[in-house]
C-alpha cells in the first residue's frame, strides 16, 4: 500500500487531506479492483458522452423545426431513438458492473478484516469491543465497498460533463468565460464551507453504531441474567438513549448536509441566472443563434446536473472517510508472528516419544498498560504430571497460559518447551501451539451438532474417537442419552446444555487434538468433586506421558495434582501440602 499504509492523521489535518490520504489508502487496497472500477467508469463515460450527445444535438432539432425540414426532422428522430435505446443498454451494463464490483469488494474486504482480527496481537485487539470490531465489518465495510467504485467514477465523468458542456457553451459563444471567472469561485467556496462539520457527524455516528452493536451483543448474550434480575426494561431504556444519541447526531449530520447543499444550490442558481441572462442578452444583440441559444441552456442545464451530482458525493466522501479511517484503525494492528520452521518441526516429531516437560525461568511480564503481572518468576511441569495454579482473581493465573500459548510475550527470562531423554529446548510462541491443547474459561461450543464441535479440533476423527474422548471427559453419560447422540444440535454458546455438560465437551474437544500438553482454564469450575476428579484421572490414564497444567479457585482438586503453584503479588511460589490441605479446609 506503499507510503500510505503508515500514515497517521490527526484530527487537526484538514478535511481535503484526511479525504485525499484515505482516498489513496483504500485504491491502494482495492489495487486489484481498479480495472474494473475503469471499466465501469469507461462504460459511465460512454453513457455519458449518448446523453451529451442527445443533448447536444437538441440545437439542430430545434433550428430543423423553426426551418420545417421534414426529413432533417424524422432523421433526428430516428437517430434519438437509437440513442436512447443504447443508452438503455448502457444503463443496464453500467448497473450489473457496479454490482459486480460492490459484492466482489464487500467480500474482499470482509474476508480480509476478519483474518485480521483472528491473527491480530491480542493485546492490541483487546483495545476494541468485539461489537464495534463487527460494526467496522459489516456496517463500515459496506459503506466503503459500495461507494469507492461510484465515487471516483461519478467524480470523473461528472467532472467530464462540465468540463465538455463548458466547453460547447464557449465554443457557441466566447464571451461566456467572463461569467465562468465570475462564477466558479462562488461554487466552491459554497462547496467547502460545512465539510468539517459533516466529517464530526458522521464520525459520532458511527461510534454510536459501535456502541449499540456492543450492547445489543453483550445484553443478547446474558438474556438469561436480564430475566433472571428483571433487568429488561432497565436494558430497554439504555438502548433507547443509544438511539436518540444516534437520533440526534444523524440528524445533526442531516442539517449540516442541507445547510451545505442548499448554499451551494442557490450559489448554482445565482450563477445559472447570470450564465442564462448573458446569454439572452448575446441573442438579442443578434451575437447568437436560437438554436445556440437552446444548446447554450442544455449545456448550463447539464452543467447544473453534474454539479448536483458532485455536491452529493460531499457528505459521501466524508462518510466514506470516516468509515476508512474505522477500518484502518483495525489493518494497522500488528499481527501475531507466525512461524514455521523445519527445527521446530523435527522438535515437535519428538515430543511424541515421551511427551515434553514446561519450563519457565526468571520470567517477567507487565501488560502494555504498565501493570505487572510476573516479576522473575519460576515454574516446571513435566510429562505424566498435573500441575495446579491458584491464586486470588486477576493475579495471573490466565495470564501464564497466554504466555505459554504465545499470545503474550515475556517481558524476560525464558519460557521454553524441553524433551526429557536430551533435554533439547524449544521456546514457546505461536509456534509451538501444535504442541497445546487448551480448555478457556467460559463457554466455548458453537452453534452446529456435537461432532461438528468436536471435528473442529480434529477434522479427521472418527465417531469412535468421539466417543472415546467424550468417555474420557465423563460427557458421554449424558450424550448417549440424546436422540441424535453425538449428531445432537448444539444451540448458540451451547443452549440446551448445562454448564457442566459444556465444560465435559469442550474437555473432549481438547482431548481429540492429542497433544502432549494440555491447559485447562477453570475448566472444571462447574463438575462436582466427583466428576472433576474422574476427569483428570481418565486424561492421565489414557495418556501418561501428558502434561496437565490447570488453574482453579476450588481446593478440592488440589490433592489429584502432583505440585501446586500460587500466584500473587508478582510471585509464582510452589505451595506444600500443609498449605494445600488449609485451602482445601477453609474451602
Amino acid at each position: 500500500m506503499g507510503k500510505y499504509k503508515n500514515k497517521v492523521l490527526n484530527f487537526k489535518d484538514g478535511i481535503i487531506s484526511r479525504l485525499y490520504y484515505n482516498l489513496r489508502w483504500v485504491y491502494s487496497f482495492y489495487r486489484m479492483y481498479l480495472g474494473r472500477i475503469l471499466l465501469y467508469a469507461f462504460i459511465e463515460i460512454m453513457r455519458m458522452g449518448v446523453d451529451f450527445f442527445i443533448t447536444y444535438k437538441i440545437g439542430n432539432v430545434v433550428d430543423f423545426a423553426v426551418a420545417k425540414n421534414t426529413d432533417k426532422v424524422i432523421g433526428m428522430g430516428l437517430l434519438y431513438a437509437g440513442l436512447f435505446f443504447g443508452n438503455a443498454i448502457l444503463s443496464i451494463a453500467s448497473n450489473r458492473t457496479a454490482a459486480w464490483n460492490y459484492n466482489s469488494m464487500q467480500a474482499d474486504m470482509v474476508k480480509k478484516l476478519f483474518n485480521k482480527v483472528l491473527k491480530a496481537d491480542w493485546e492490541e485487539l483487546t483495545a476494541f469491543h468485539s461489537g464495534d470490531l463487527i460494526t467496522r465489518m459489516s456496517t463500515d465495510a459496506k459503506t466503503i465497498s459500495q461507494n469507492v467504485g461510484t465515487f471516483l467514477t461519478t467524480i470523473i465523468t461528472q467532472s467530464l460533463m462540465i468540463i465538455v458542456a463548458l466547453t460547447v457553451i464557449l465554443v457557441n459563444d466566447a464571451s461566456m468565460i467572463l461569467v465562468v471567472i465570475v462564477v466558479a469561485p462562488i461554487i466552491v467556496f459554497s462547496s467547502r464551507l460545512f465539510m468539517r462539520k459533516i466529517y464530526e457527524s458522521q464520525t459520532a455516528i458511527k461510534k454510536i453504531e459501535s456502541k449499540e452493536t456492543a450492547y445489543s451483543k453483550e445484553s443478547f448474550h446474558n438474556i438469561q441474567a436480564v430475566k433472571a434480575f428483571g433487568l429488561a426494561d432497565e436494558f430497554y431504556r439504555r438502548i433507547n438513549f443509544l438511539e436518540q444519541d444516534r437520533y440526534a447526531a444523524d440528524m445533526k449530520s442531516n442539517m449540516y448536509s442541507l445547510m451545505s447543499w442548499i448554499i451551494t444550490y442557490l450559489a448554482g442558481i445565482f450563477s445559472a441566472i447570470i450564465c442564462i441572462g448573458w446569454a439572452f442578452f448575446r441573442v438579442d444583440s443578434g451575437a447568437m443563434t436560437l438554436g445556440a441559444l437552446t444548446v447554450v441552456i442544455m449545456m448550463a442545464y447539464r452543467i447544473a446536473v453534474a454539479g448536483k451530482a458532485l455536491l452529493q458525493q460531499i457528505p459521501l466522501s466524508l462518510q466514506l472517510t470516516v468509515s476508512i479511517e474505522r477500518v484502518r484503525d483495525i489493518i494497522n494492528i500488528h499481527n501475531e508472528k507466525l512461524v514455521e520452521t523445519v527445527e521446530y518441526e523435527k522438535f515437535a516429531v519428538e515430543t511424541d516419544k515421551n511427551g515434553v516437560s514446561v519450563h519457565v525461568d526468571d520470567m517477567s511480564f507487565a501488560y502494555k498498560t504498565g501493570r505487572q503481572i510476573f516479576n522473575n518468576v519460576n515454574l516446571e511441569a513435566n510429562p505424566g504430571e498435573i500441575i495446579a495454579l491458584v491464586g486470588p482473581s486477576g493475579e495471573g493465573k490466565t495470564t501464564m497460559l497466554r504466555i505459554l500459548l504465545g499470545i503474550l510475550k515475556a517481558a524476560s527470562g525464558n519460557v521454553y518447551a524441553q524433551l526429557p531423554e536430551n533435554g533439547e529446548k524449544y521456546g514457546f510462541s505461536t509456534e509451538t501451539r501444535s504442541l497445546i491443547a487448551y480448555v478457556p474459561q467460559g463457554n466455548t461450543m458453537l452453534s452446529g451438532t456435537i461432532k461438528e464441535n468436536m471435528q473442529l479440533i480434529a477434522p479427521d476423527a472418527t465417531d469412535e474417537e468421539i466417543i472415546d474422548a467424550l468417555k474420557q471427559s465423563c460427557a458421554y453419560d449424558f450424550v448417549q442419552k440424546l436422540p441424535d447422540g453425538i449428531y445432537h444440535n448444539i444451540g448458540e454458546s451451547g443452549v440446551g446444555f448445562s454448564e457442566g455438560q459444556n465444560q465435559r465437551l469442550a474437555i473432549a474437544r481438547a482431548i481429540l487434538r492429542k497433544t502432549p500438553i494440555l491447559l485447562m482454564d477453570e475448566a472444571t469450575s462447574a463438575l462436582d468433586v466427583a466428576t472433576e476428579r474422574k476427569v483428570l484421572s481418565n486424561l492421565m490414564k489414557k495418556d501418561t506421558k501428558r502434561t496437565c497444567i490447570l488453574t482453579t479457585h476450588r481446593p478440592s482438586v488440589l490433592s489429584a495434582c502432583d505440585r501446586v503453584y500460587r500466584i500473587c503479588d508478582t510471585k509464582v511460589t510452589v505451595i506444600n501440602e500443609a498449605e494445600i490441605q488449609q485451602l482445601m479446609n477453609d474451602f
